[in-house]
């Protein structure tokens, strides 16, 4: 269904919802709007498609129970804005309730489970009584090193299902609900240097068609932080789907760099940039150390991709600040590029030569030009995560005469070219036998993957990575590589992007 709005003042449209229903679709605006959030009949605000300014939103909402619901949307002031509804309703199970079978192996788990199948009527209280003492997920070491990590929901009678969302090696799984009580579990064994962040979703829409992407998308209806959780959150409470609840191990690498210390601190600048060879205009932030520092022309740059999430994810100002100040790396610049939406971020980010050669021979010049300055090759590092490191390597190996160092987190080496499917012998290695059939380039790179980042099959992470680093490092490159304990996360690469530059300047 689509509907169309011309609006100068709050809006409402009216919904009515009869039976229990997932609706999906998206809102685009001409303006920015100040917020898009529906209430039900009692006035009650059920859920936020759009916290902060902007002009597109998502629509993943599942209406649990028939209500005379409101969408509100709100314009900037005296501003016309016309806005483009289109949503539509995906049928759902008969049956919504989810409860894997799996095996207890928590300890204290255990003991209750007894105790309730025991008809102790205390033992469902002890339980959560020793959960609000110590935190969820439970962390129950053993003697091989190793961690039982347990994440624990209290339902209710209305609990169809629970979803871990961030599921160490699972990346999503359901947990299980424990007869006779208001208990929802999922167990883990981890090594004990694991570092993740995770979210719960609670009565996920079941959708009737099976469509994966669909179905994973549903969970964005009722994700939170896990309310038990004692550990500090991660992420902007502000963005559409809020902070997540975080995990550190007790031999978790250090995150101390990613906090402020009382050490001199570098400026950020922002500007627009069009280019003419893309057609098109990007946000660009610049980080420049502090002026105490002796900046020269062939000072090193960092460019990252995905830039704004590594200035609010990722505090990487922050940690270059303190890697400067610390002596661990030179001062360098840092240039954090955008793509010019969302929407845009696949096309650019994996592999194509027309953005390579955009980077190259138009941004770069023209940066360079712009600033004064002249890294050399050896001096410019290109860094992103997931296909933010795909097109990190891509370019550098690309156009190595410009790019000589490479910090790649988690990428996604997974991807290959749609035409790859229809050649009669499509390679499971795209990157790989790309490299393999170049000249070798006076290219450094540290690289990391999670140990987590194995499902789904088909985007796996940590294979192709140990592949290409085995390819690489046969071939002669230098290559550094750190396997940690963590899934494809913000959380991790905080900590491992000061890793990388460390490792790219410990000479």
């Amino acid at each position: 269904m689509q509907q169309q709005l011309t609006i100068t003042a709050p809006t409402t449209w009216a919904k009515i919802i009869d039976t229990p229903s997932y609706l999906r679709g998206s809102i685009r605006c001409d303006m920015d709007v100040q917020a898009i959030y529906i209430t039900d009949s009692q006035g009650q605000t059920i859920r936020h498609l759009l916290k902060i300014k902007g002009n597109k939103a998502e629509i993943y909402w599942f209406a649990d129970k028939p209500d005379h619901y409101l969408f509100h949307f709100v314009p900037q002031p005296n501003t016309p804005t016309t806005i483009e509804f289109d949503y539509h309703l995906l049928e759902l199970k008969p049956d919504q309730r989810v409860s894997p079978q799996q095996e207890i192996i928590s300890p204290l788990l255990t003991a209750t489970s007894k105790g309730i199948a025991q008809h102790d009527v205390n033992a469902e209280a002890e339980f959560w009584q020793r959960v609000s003492e110590l935190g969820s997920p439970l962390i129950e070491p053993t003697s091989a090193g190793e961690s039982v990590v347990t994440f624990v929901y209290q339902g209710e009678d209305s609990t169809e299902n629970v979803l871990l969302l961030g599921a160490p090696y699972d990346g999503r799984a359901y947990l299980t609900h424990l007869a006779h009580s208001q208990i929802w579990f999922k167990s883990y064994r981890l090594p004990n240097h694991s570092r993740f962040s995770y979210r719960l979703a609670v009565n996920v829409a079941q959708l009737a068609e099976d469509n994966w992407n669909e179905q994973y998308l549903a969970c964005f209806s009722s994700v939170m932080v896990d309310p038990l959780n004692q550990q500090p959150q991660f992420g902007d409470p502000q963005s559409l789907f809020g902070c997540a609840s975080t995990v550190s191990l007790p031999d978790a690498p250090n995150d101390a760099i990613v906090f402020k210390r009382d050490v001199p601190k570098g400026d950020i600048t922002a500007f627009d940039y069009a280019s003419a060879r893309l057609g098109n205009s990007r946000k660009i932030h610049l980080y420049t150390p502090h002026n105490s520092y002796a900046l020269t022309p062939s000072s090193p740059l960092l460019m990252l991709f995905d830039g704004s999430d590594y200035l609010t994810k990722v505090p990487t100002p922050t940690i270059l600040d303190n890697l400067i100040a610390e002596g661990t790396i030179p001062p360098m610049r840092a240039v954090f590029i955008d793509t010019p939406s969302p929407d845009l971020r696949a096309q650019e980010l994996t592999p194509n030569q027309a953005y390579a050669d955009f980077l190259a021979t138009e941004f770069k010049p023209w940066l360079c030009n712009q600033l004064g300055i002249a890294p050399s090759a050896q001096n410019t590092i290109l860094s992103g995560s997931s296909y933010g490191g795909l097109a990190s390597m891509f370019i550098a190996f690309s156009h190595p005469d410009h790019f000589g160092k490479v910090l790649c987190q988690s990428g996604s080496f997974w991807w290959a070219p749609p035409s790859n499917a229809n050649t009669k012998t499509p390679s499971e290695h795209w990157f790989v036998d790309l490299v393999k059939e170049m000249p070798k380039h006076a290219i450094e790179i540290y690289m990391n993957a999670g140990l987590f980042e194995i499902t789904p099959k088909a985007y796996e992470i940590l294979n192709t990575n140990r592949t290409l680093v085995a390819t690489l490092k046969h071939l002669g490159y230098q290559v550094t590589f750190e396997e940690v304990a963590s899934g494809h996360d913000y959380f991790n690469w905080r900590v491992t992007l000061a890793h990388g530059l460390a490792a790219l300047f410990k000479r």
